[in-house]
């Protein structure tokens, strides 16, 4: 069932919004109405800004968003640097930067906002008063070092995906509860339930983003609910006072994904790494699960003749109901918006100001995310937004308090994907053992400075 998400997600990331008014950039002027007066250019001549993305999978997202924008405000033109899944998004960011080519304003991962924090351009209130609109929960996940470097823009979250219709063939319709997926025994019940009925049971995508980034991930984050229990764990790691091996915690995910690979749907090739035939194999009901997150929708939703209706489903590390991260989802602010102030003049600053606060705050702008599937954590989203089934699944964990805190998610860069996600991979497909995993993992944790 479809809900409306607004209050739902925001009390789950605790934070109180504070109504106040919008007030745009130079680029254009506010009627008496609210509305953006596309008429009141400050520009004599076009100036040109570049944007990267590392969301792949809404590439032409953005390039109709800037269309848009530049029909509106043709003083301003917008170049997007599009990145494809999978691709070496972070060696291409450094390339871009090492050329002095670097993107006037940028959405990326927490990780690279710590890395290039120093080339990054401070929100304020005074040039950027569209974040007064975000809540102050979500401004904080953009706070680095005391300064705003980030600016949100969706609230994510993952765990197993499951196609509804698939596992009510199964299970009979309205007979399975995702509730009673609490421990790792009760998934491999179900699983088996799911293959005895002649589909297979689930489906890991074979990248090291979502092996290493995402799946590894939980191994630290699961240590306690609050942020510096995944980071303190992860800081014992580096100072070699800790092993990840003997983390119960680790060896439990690694039991579970042991678990995930002799069902997994790609076992014949686990290392395809295909996102667009793995969302297409799922939408059509090829697998009944997906260790995948809520993004998948923005990809799937442009299908034909797919299912439109899905859950979550925990993953659990042991076989205590009570365990944090058995019985809960990950939600997350993944990526922010950043805006390069090292490389680019400060007028190409102040078109990138002026560019995100339409595209965050203002009516036309958010309904580009809100078409999307994103959720977005500002609180003059409209009202009357019905969401899709992923996000409004994790806002259901989310009501109940059962969401898993990524806090630790700023540690893991693009080199810590590639790094443990490829060892992760090697473990995927008997490469090498646990032990020699986690040697890897505690190596790679122990050279990073």
């Amino acid at each position: 069932m479809k809900r409306r998400l607004s209050t739902i997600i925001l009390v789950a990331i605790a934070i109180t919004l504070v109504l106040t008014a919008c007030t745009p950039g130079t680029t254009g002027s506010t009627k008496t109405n609210g509305e953006v007066d596309s008429t009141a250019s400050s520009s004599k001549s076009p100036v040109k800004i570049t944007y990267f993305n590392t969301s792949a999978e809404v590439n032409t997202m953005f390039e109709d968003m800037f269309k848009r924008y530049n029909e509106i405000y043709p003083d301003v033109v917008i170049e997007l640097i599009p990145t494809g899944i999978g691709e070496g998004q972070q060696e291409k960011l450094q390339s871009l930067y090492a050329s002095g080519n670097a993107p006037t304003f940028m959405n990326v991962d927490p990780a690279n906002v710590i890395e290039y924090e120093d080339h990054l351009l401070e929100f304020t209130t005074e040039n950027a008063p569209w974040l007064s609109l975000a809540s102050d929960g979500a401004v904080d996940g953009g706070t680095f070092g005391g300064k705003v470097l980030g600016a949100p823009w969706s609230v994510q979250g993952y765990g197993l995906l499951y196609n509804k219709r698939v596992v009510d063939e199964v299970f009979g319709e309205g007979n399975f509860d995702p509730a009673t997926i609490n421990t790792r025994d009760a998934l491999q019940k179900f699983f088996e339930k799911i293959e005895a009925a002649g589909v297979p049971a689930t489906m890991l995508h074979g990248a090291n983003w979502s092996i290493g980034g995402h799946y590894l991930t939980l191994s630290y984050a699961v240590q306690g609910p609050a942020t510096s229990d995944g980071t303190g764990f992860i800081d014992k790691i580096k100072a070699g006072t800790a092993k990840i091996e003997d983390s119960p915690i680790f060896q439990g995910y690694m039991d579970t994904l042991d678990l995930l690979a002799k069902h997994n749907y790609n076992k014949a090739d686990p290392l395809v790494a295909d996102f667009n035939k793995d969302i297409q194999a799922f939408a059509e009901g090829k697998c009944a699960t997906f260790f995948m997150g809520d993004w998948a929708w923005t990809s799937l939703v442009t299908l034909e003749n797919i299912d439109e209706e899905y859950g979550f489903i925990p993953v659990p590390w042991s076989n205590n109901p009570g365990d944090y991260g058995n019985t809960e989802v990950v939600m997350v602010l993944p990526k922010f918006q950043c805006i390069n102030k090292s490389q680019n003049t400060p007028e190409q600053q102040q078109a990138a100001l002026d560019a995100l606060g339409w595209m965050l705050s203002e009516p036309e702008g958010q309904q580009f995310f809100i078409d999307a599937g994103f959720f977005m954590p500002y609180k003059n989203v409209r009202d009357d937004v019905v969401y899709n089934s992923m996000t409004t699944s994790i806002s259901e964990y989310a009501q109940k308090g059962k969401t898993i805190n990524l806090g630790c998610f700023s540690y893991i860069s693009g080199d810590a994907w590639t790094e443990t996600g490829n060892l992760m991979l090697k473990y995927l497909v008997g490469a090498i053992d646990r032990d020699e995993l986690a040697k890897g993992i505690n190596d790679y944790w122990q050279s990073v400075k």
